[in-house]
């Protein structure tokens, strides 16, 4: 698996978590597994394709478009 490989599957990931209203830092914990520069390259990809939604308690979720 290369690492643009491994990159789309974890922002797939990330978009699946995105369904919902959620905290940067529980995405963070459901992706223990990988390292943060990883996540953060991963979530970057995200905010470029998509548009965030972001409500007064920080939460974000992918825009309906």
């Amino acid at each position: 698996m290369t690492m643009e490989t491994a990159d789309s599957a974890l922002a797939a990931e990330i978009e699946a978590l995105l369904r919902r209203p959620v905290f940067f830092r529980d995405v963070l914990a459901a992706l223990r597994a990988h390292p943060y520069r990883v996540i953060l390259r991963a979530w970057s990809d995200i905010r470029t394709r998509h548009a965030l939604a972001r409500d007064e308690f920080g939460r974000y979720w992918l825009e309906k478009t």
